[in-house]
């Protein structure tokens, strides 16, 4: 799938979070890594920019992650 920047000075957590659901787990990782040189453009895109979009990456819990609350 490619998506197409929408407006100007929008950040790539951004769109993860509207195309993925979320902006963790690896998914601005997956957008930065299917899209070459997309980090190099800085932390805003510009309206029409197209990226290349992934599968959204599997998650697993990180066994080494402590949460006081649990």
């Amino acid at each position: 799938m490619v998506y197409e920047v929408q407006t100007d000075r929008e950040r790539i957590d951004r769109i993860a979070g509207r195309l993925y659901g979320t902006a963790t787990g690896g998914t601005v990782e997956a957008l930065l890594a299917a899209n070459p040189g997309l980090a190099a453009e800085g932390a805003y895109l510009v309206r029409g920019r197209k990226i290349r979009v992934p599968a959204k990456p599997a998650t697993t819990p990180d066994p080494a992650l402590t949460r006081p609350w649990e």
